[in-house]
């Protein structure tokens, strides 16, 4: 890593070059972590400094697939986007990159905020692409994003969603690649929301087996805002998917549903955490995972409610199911709770299907594969169907049912 800093310095020459150099100051001082406290830190997904270099030093190019036949508002190729419908009135959609070059109110917003990981410094400070939505006030409505990039391309995006005050957005965002190849993809995504502002985010990852997905989404709430986040990872050969609210506000709220499966040798690392400065904030976090072949997935999570968060509440909750001997799960949820004035709790639990339930399914002359399809589609789907989006319900019912399920 002693020549990244040179191999970085012509990525950098923007209007965010200040916050680049903040950024990749802070990935330098930032510790690798050893994990020495877990027995099982084999079982973690590993970044090497090599993958990290590849996807700081890559760039995307626009993908071949045809897409004129989405129907999302913004299709994004590579770091290239069309607006299907064209600008509208109710929201602006740009390069980050242009925004932050015409606008230094934007420009001081998106600048304001780092994240903490050491992964997200580096795609902070090497970002390519990247997209710049802000909504009007005092509205509700929908957006959707599709985008594909080539599996064999590394590199790394930065999306800011910035949404006005008292207003509604349901946002839909849907991830996949193109073709075969080992990429080293990394994202940030950040939601700004001003007082009273509502935000539901749709997220699925469906990308080539060789890819390695890292993605940051962190949520940063002013007074009285609500954001829910539905999350569904399901490609991929590698994914570490970091998940965060940042409750600055007084009663802001936060939600988590997220589903993950694992096959093959997939490694998947799941984490959700809250961390609550506000008073009487509430965080609420549920996760599912599926396991299957020789793959692993990993649940952590936090709640961190600071000195300051009074009045405050906090719930992680973790299930993960186990369906083949050579399938690896594990759950380490924590509380870091800082006054005591809160209610808090967290819980976990790793096992294989029920028995008696698998044994009663069967009795209808149903087979085992597909009596264990059924109870896996319904473990995951209930934490889906609360985003009332059918596309992404059938999307869980199909993962669940194409699993490959090896008898015990």
């Amino acid at each position: 890593m002693e020549a990244y800093s040179e191999i970085l310095k012509s990525k950098i020459s923007d209007p965010s070059f200040d916050y680049r150099k903040e950024s990749m100051l802070r990935f330098l001082k930032s510790p690798v972590r050893d994990y020495k406290e877990s027995p099982t830190v084999k079982d973690y997904v590993e970044v090497t400094d090599l993958e990290l270099i590849r996807m700081a030093t890559g760039n995307y190019s626009a993908s071949r697939t045809d897409q004129q036949n989405s129907r999302a508002d913004i299709i994004v190729s590579g770091n290239a986007f069309i607006m299907r419908k064209g600008k509208s009135a109710q929201f602006e959609v740009d390069h980050l990159s242009d925004a932050l070059s015409n606008s230094s109110q934007i420009r001081n917003k998106v600048e304001s905020f780092f994240g903490n990981e050491r992964e997200e410094h580096l795609i902070n400070s090497s970002w390519q692409g990247g997209l710049f939505i802000k909504t009007q006030s005092d509205i509700s409505l929908s957006i959707s994003i599709e985008t594909s990039i080539r599996a064999s391309e590394s590199g790394s995006q930065k999306d800011f969603v910035w949404i006005g005050r008292n207003t509604k957005l349901v946002l839909s965002d849907i991830r996949t690649s193109e073709g075969s190849g080992n990429g080293v993809q990394g994202r940030n995504i950040y939601f700004y929301l001003e007082d009273g502002a509502n935000l539901d985010y749709h997220y699925m990852q469906d990308k080539a087996d060789g890819v390695f997905d890292i993605t940051f989404i962190r949520t940063f709430g002013e007074k009285n805002t609500l954001g829910t986040i539905y999350h569904i990872n399901h490609g991929a050969g590698k994914v570490l998917f970091q998940n965060e609210s940042n409750q600055m506000g007084d009663q802001s709220d936060y939600k988590v549903f997220g589903v993950s499966f694992s096959s093959g040798k997939q490694k998947i690392d799941i984490r959700d955490s809250s961390f609550q400065v506000g008073k009487h904030t509430n965080a609420d976090i549920h996760v599912r995972g599926v396991v299957t072949g020789e793959s692993s997935t990993i649940h952590r999570g936090n709640i961190d409610i600071e000195l300051e968060s009074t009045k405050s509440t906090g719930f992680y909750d973790s299930r993960i199911v186990l369906l083949s001997k050579l399938g690896y799960a594990n759950s380490k949820p924590a509380l870091m709770i800082k006054n005591n004035d809160t209610r808090s709790k967290h819980g976990s639990a790793i096992s294989s299907i029920d028995k008696e339930e698998l044994t009663y399914i069967r009795s209808r002359g149903i087979s085992e594969k597909d009596a264990k399809s059924m109870i896996s589609a319904g473990f995951v789907g209930s934490m889906i169907e609360r985003a009332n989006n059918t596309k992404f319900t059938e999307m869980v019912d199909r993962f669940a049912h194409e699993l490959i399920i090896d008898e015990f």
